[in-house]
């Protein structure tokens, strides 16, 4: 068997970078004596894109002939905060004052949006009230000094890396269905649960109520190994705080995700999500006892708080095994997908059948077609010819013994982890009011 592995185990498809505006006045050129402000300038856009972010400013985007209030009111609108660069030139700059009043007017209207005034040492606090900038009331904006040691060294505050660390959760939490609806799900829980399921995640400081909503789903959407045996599980007392206060809806989502993010291996998901974005060769295999382990790994790898559609197709028996396991898949596909012209020529049959399988994949993600069988390297090349955009996944109960094809082999779980996977997903799920999952498996008329 070949086995595909990944470098980055976070996943196939990555993140854009969270956008920052950094609003500044620079009236030297290089090489000149001035103030600092050009030396800071240029190390903060060096350590916003160290952090992960994707800085802009007036020289990234503004040509000569532009309408440059409304271009900067684009970027402004595009971006997920603001750092305002205090310097002497930036308290007289009008253009500077056009930019920080879009800017503290979004976050007043959307309180995930970060307005940061970053103060260079040439600046008091005191000058604010006789600048062009009194307006904008900096006094109520999160403001942090940055030390000349600091600039010549290419070190931002701490407290601005604070603040990033939140753009950075809020960008996610904007990008990732499955954080959003976990964020979302914990609003109706008091403040006083939150904190104590934060504080048995390890999730520290003193964090006003909509950050520690967006901690806490981070630290549940973590993969974390279980408890030692007979010791209490950190992850299930901290939903047991917070499960029931919460309506049965929420309370499943919140507990039926959770625990999926902490067992199923993110390397598992990477994986997943690669042979999602092959043209072809999309076959895994899946070592597995339990049922509710492959749910598992394809909500894990869905991205979102539904797994990927799954259909269970039976090994035919008989010398036209083949042949008979394509007729199978394409009619259960078919089924699902609703399509009836693969045997009406005006429909334009195969073509067609592939078209609306492409269409479902970009819309809805793969449809994964499941085979407990071990795979062979005759019918792994049949299948790949007859569906090149399907996600075959044969699922056996045993590891390392398809050394005849050449697969994906998913890193699995433990017989004991699960074990361990079942348990703990069914004590949240009880906690949250349910009997069963919310989201059980796609069950295709």
């Amino acid at each position: 068997m070949t086995i595909h592995h990944l470098p980055d185990p976070r996943g196939a498809v990555p993140v854009p970078r969270p956008r920052i505006f950094i609003s500044h006045s620079t009236r030297a050129k290089p090489g000149q004596v001035c103030c600092r402000c050009l030396d800071a300038r240029d190390a903060l856009v060096e350590q916003l894109a160290a952090e992960g972010f994707e800085a802009v400013y007036d020289k990234d985007f503004l040509r000569s002939g532009d309408g440059w209030q409304q271009e900067i009111a684009v970027e402004l609108h595009g971006s997920q905060a603001t750092v305002l660069l205090l310097s002497q030139h930036a308290l007289d700059s009008a253009n500077v004052g056009y930019e920080a009043s879009i800017a503290d007017g979004r976050r007043r209207a959307d309180a995930r949006y970060r307005f940061i005034a970053l103060k260079l040492p040439d600046v008091r606090r005191a000058d604010l009230a006789a600048s062009a900038l009194k307006a904008i009331h900096l006094g109520e904006v999160d403001m942090c000094d940055w030390a000349d040691d600091e600039i010549a060294g290419n070190r931002l505050p701490v407290k601005l890396r604070a603040d990033l660390a939140q753009v950075r959760l809020w960008h996610l939490d904007r990008s990732s269905p499955t954080r959003n609806a976990v964020t979302y799900a914990l609003a109706e829980a008091y403040e006083e649960r939150l904190r104590a399921a934060a504080d048995l995640l390890g999730v520290r400081g003193r964090l006003d109520r909509e950050v520690l909503r967006e901690r806490l789903s981070e630290a549940l959407l973590t993969e974390r190994a279980p408890a030692p045996r007979r010791e209490p599980d950190p992850l299930v007392r901290a939903l047991g705080e917070v499960l029931p206060v919460l309506r049965p809806g929420p309370a499943g989502t919140v507990a039926d995700l959770s625990v999926v993010y902490a067992r199923v291996p993110t390397v598992a998901a990477a994986q997943l999500g690669a042979l999602r974005l092959r043209e072809d060769g999309r076959v895994a295999v899946l070592a597995a006892t339990r049922g509710g382990t492959l749910r598992a790994y394809l909500l894990r790898a869905s991205g979102h708080p539904r797994p990927w559609p799954h259909l269970e197709v039976t090994m035919p028996a008989g010398t036209g095994m083949p042949a008979a396991l394509i007729a199978a898949i394409r009619d259960r596909v078919a089924g699902y997908l609703d399509y009836d012209g693969y045997h009406d020529p005006e429909l334009e049959g195969e073509a067609g059948f592939r078209d609306v399988v492409e269409a479902h994949t970009q819309e809805a993600g793969p449809i994964v077609v499941v085979i407990r069988h071990l795979p062979d390297a005759a019918l792994v090349r049949e299948l790949q010819v007859a569906f090149p955009l399907l996600l075959l996944l044969f699922v056996t109960d045993r590891t390392g013994a398809c050394s005849s094809a050449e697969v994906t082999e998913l890193t699995p779980l433990t017989l004991s982890g699960e074990g361990e996977l079942k348990r703990t997903h069914g004590r949240a799920m009880q906690l949250a009011g349910h009997s069963e999952p919310s989201n059980p498996p796609w069950r295709p008329a």
